[in-house]
């Protein structure tokens, strides 16, 4: 869209591009591109206290900002933030926003904590439902953590928020959680899926971090993330999250970080052991280079070029992970539409076309190995 001829005339008759949402922060280092395209101001952070004053701005011919970050004081209190008036991407609505964790490589965690109230989320479930859409995502750095002001689940007020949902739509899935709190409540995560699985519903997602497997990393970066366990326990945290998500048809992305500006190779090689652990767990296991984020965004990117043996052998072993259950959830993603059989069979064809290049160009072995969980799945 940038790159339009009818962009380039507009921007000579004096408009201006403001960009905003949850990937601005990445324009920040990308300077050629922000002035190839012609960007005025980028906006980093929760924009509805300041985004006024940006376009006021803009319309009066005033000089824009090159980056705004916006500051812990100017984020919007609970009753600044807006309905929405339009159905959502995805049925997406927001519950809560901020996190308690306090993650070293995280912007999130230096925003403040807020619940939104059951009426907010009713308005915004209507607005969805009105439009024909009969799902959810419940939108939180950890909706299992919804209403609590500690990082143990509080469970009248979270089983509330999942039977106000499920009053409106036939389907739901969370954008996060916990392994921690996970953990934490194996009774609790069982009664949500007892509410959410149905003849409509066989399984339900969210995004979860793993980061590392390494309790000398954890213990230096995220600390918090691993409450009310200790550091020395993540490993087994993340094998009891796994266990209990296996149990009740909760299937998760699970992201890694290497390449932090912590880690050794001896962290790395924990990282690894425990992804061996989590063979038999139903999930994808996506592996991210380190951004500087949060309290370590005056660190540097780690690159492929920095990229060690060990580091390699992590992300081919996330790989064969992936290949092998990506073809497992495909089987039951698209059950029960009129068109599974087309995307079926389009996101097959992409799997095998990521396992022969792995293969072929890069020389990947990808060995499949026994999962005993096979037949259950």
């Amino acid at each position: 869209m940038l790159e339009k001829t009818e962009l380039a005339k507009a921007k000579k008759r004096g408009l201006k591009i403001i960009v905003g949402g949850p990937g601005a922060w990445q324009l920040r280092l990308r300077t050629k591109f922000v002035d190839d395209h012609g960007i005025d101001c980028i906006i980093d952070g929760e924009a509805e206290k300041v985004v006024g004053k940006i376009f006021r701005t803009a319309v009066e011919g005033g000089e824009l900002p090159k980056f705004y970050e916006v500051s812990a004081k100017e984020s919007p209190s609970l009753d600044e933030i807006p309905e929405i008036r339009n159905p959502s991407i995805n049925g997406l609505i927001e519950v809560g926003r901020g996190c308690c964790r306090g993650c070293q490589f995280c912007s999130v965690t230096l925003r403040p904590l807020r619940w939104y109230p059951y009426e907010k989320i009713e308005k915004e479930l209507k607005v969805n439902v009105d439009a024909g859409i009969k799902y959810a995502i419940l939108h939180a750095e950890d909706v299992l953590l919804y209403g609590s002001k500690t990082v143990l689940p509080d469970r009248e007020k979270v089983l509330k928020l999942h039977m106000l949902c499920k009053h409106y739509v036939e389907a739901l899935s969370w954008s996060h959680t916990s392994m921690a709190a996970v953990a934490s409540a194996p009774e609790l995560v069982e009664e949500i899926a007892e509410l959410i699985i149905s003849d409509k519903q066989e399984w339900w997602g969210t995004e979860i971090g793993i980061e590392t497997g390494s309790p000398e990393l954890a213990k230096k970066v995220m600390p918090a993330k691993v409450r009310p366990f200790k550091p020395e326990q993540w490993p087994e945290v993340v094998k009891t999250a796994a266990g209990i998500m296996t149990d009740n048809n909760l299937v998760p992305a699970c992201t890694l970080i290497t390449g932090l500006p912590q880690e050794t190779e001896d962290d790395v090689i924990k990282t690894i052991e425990l992804i061996d652990d989590l063979k038999d767990f139903k999930s994808l296991i996506v592996p991210l280079f380190f951004v500087p984020l949060g309290k370590l965004k005056d660190k540097d990117w780690f690159t492929m070029e920095q990229m060690s043996n060990l580091q390699m052998e992590l992300l081919i072993k996330c790989l064969r992970h992936d290949i092998y259950w990506a073809k497992v959830i495909m089987k039951s993603y698209f059950q029960g539409t009129w068109y599974s059989r087309i995307l079926s069979f389009l996101y097959w064809l992409f799997v095998k076309i990521v396992e022969r290049k792995a293969k072929s160009v890069y020389n990947i072995p990808l060995k499949t190995e026994t999962h005993s969980v096979e037949a259950k799945t």
